[in-house]
């Protein structure tokens, strides 16, 4: 894991655990849309900063099966075109060197959706039926 992707998973745990704690402190509904929102980028966060590390990883294992006298090196008896196909989906990691940006985009959008979305849902219900919130 590169590091601007391990300061982001790093930073979403702690956001995470952060508002675990408060949880019980959260009274407003409207805070509380904001209080599941946020939790849910930061999930989202995480979970695509893994996932995207796990892929590299898997990339990076299967690019060591390909040295089959295990010297540490790839021979021309083992370059392959499975094996340059492997290499460069691991040297030309545009996809892991930019997913600390791309996963924290995805996440905001989807996480604002859910946002305005519960606002909504919110207002209605408070609307309806005042005292059940």
């Amino acid at each position: 894991m590169n590091y601007p992707s391990l300061f982001g998973f790093l930073i979403s745990i702690v956001a995470i655990f952060v508002l675990l704690f408060l949880r019980a402190k959260v009274k407003n509904p409207y805070v509380k849309s904001a209080w599941r929102c946020s939790l849910l980028f930061f999930s989202m966060y995480g979970l695509i900063l893994v996932l995207v590390f796990l892929r590299w990883k898997y990339y990076q294992i299967q690019l060591d099966t390909f040295d089959l006298n295990s010297n540490g090196t790839i021979d021309l008896a083992e370059y392959t075109k499975d094996y340059r196909n492997v290499r460069d989906k691991v040297l030309i990691g545009t996809t892991r060197n930019f997913a600390f940006m791309t996963g924290a985009a995805l996440s905001f959008l989807l996480a604002g959706l859910a946002f305005i979305l519960d606002l909504i849902n919110t207002r209605f219900q408070l609307k309806n039926n005042p005292l059940k919130i």
